[in-house]
């Protein structure tokens, strides 16, 4: 091989063992999740598990290939919360995951919805709060986390959505708009990957999933009948007591007395058997 083949080729390597690293989202590191103290997540605590797994909370990513936003530690923190019932998905995934709500919701009478998207991800998930509410189906809470092209405009605020967070931050091309109805926030300190780590997004979050969770009923299992009533005891059965006659081991016998001159009974056994 010449000198500018093995050049060509390792010019190739370089360019493509980086691009195949960074698409596991090895660049999360950039925006690490901020630690949050215990005392702060005892909102979420303190509501019922069984309730908590009530609660379905869809992640959808935007063009953000290498995860520099780290949604997916976002996704982690959630769990870490007690809400299992997680999805994370990319934009591709925005038709699965209405298939997946309607299913549920069909499925779990209790269920409540949270979605989250972040950049072109809360366009699409605003589209999925457009494409269930054919069928009925109520979207607790939709958080937009940097949706810069989002105006207030009744398409940005589906008429099916209980609770709307909009959060945005500096550095983006569109600067997105402030939505009448939602909580708006607007992060001065960061840039558009570092919003959905914010230590007031987590803190935020994490109060409006214990506000979803406290509103699933929690259903309180009755304990067996037997456990409440008194045991009704088993009916003992006497007997009637032996006549005197037949108590025999109370007979004296006669090689019991002292002056006794018959043979016991066991020697006559021994003699028998010689």
């Amino acid at each position: 091989m010449t000198g500018q083949g093995r050049w060509l080729r390792r010019l190739v390597m370089l360019t493509c063992v980086p691009l195949f690293a960074m698409t596991t989202g090895c660049m999360s590191y950039l925006n690490p999740v901020a630690p949050i103290p215990e005392e702060k997540k005892l909102c979420c605590a303190e509501v019922p598990k069984g309730c908590r797994n009530h609660v379905y909370v869809f992640f959808v990513h935007g063009m953000d290939p290498l995860d520099c936003a780290n949604l997916r530690g976002l996704r982690d923190y959630v769990q870490s919360l007690g809400f299992i019932k997680t999805y994370y998905g990319q934009m591709y995934h925005t038709m699965y995951f209405a298939n997946e709500i309607r299913r549920i919701h069909l499925e779990d009478p209790d269920a409540r919805f949270v979605l989250t998207g972040f950049s072109f991800g809360a366009n699409m998930v605003r589209d999925i709060c457009h494409s269930v509410a054919v069928d009925d189906i109520h979207i607790d809470l939709l958080v937009y986390l940097g949706g810069n092209t989002l105006h207030n405009v009744p398409e940005d605020r589906p008429d099916n959505v209980g609770q709307i967070v909009n959060i945005l931050a500096t550095g983006a091309i569109w600067n997105g708009d402030t939505l009448d109805g939602a909580i708006n926030v607007n992060y001065a300190d960061v840039y558009h990957f570092g919003s959905p780590t914010h230590p007031e997004t987590l803190m935020l979050l994490t109060e409006e999933l214990a506000k979803v969770a406290v509103r699933v009923p929690l259903v309180v299992k009755e304990p067996p009948p037997f456990e409440d009533e008194e045991l009704t005891p088993r009916p003992v059965k006497i007997q009637a007591a032996k006549p005197l006659d037949q108590w025999d081991f109370l007979k004296v016998r006669d090689y019991d007395t002292p002056n006794a001159k018959l043979t016991p009974p066991w020697q006559n056994a021994v003699s028998l058997g010689q």
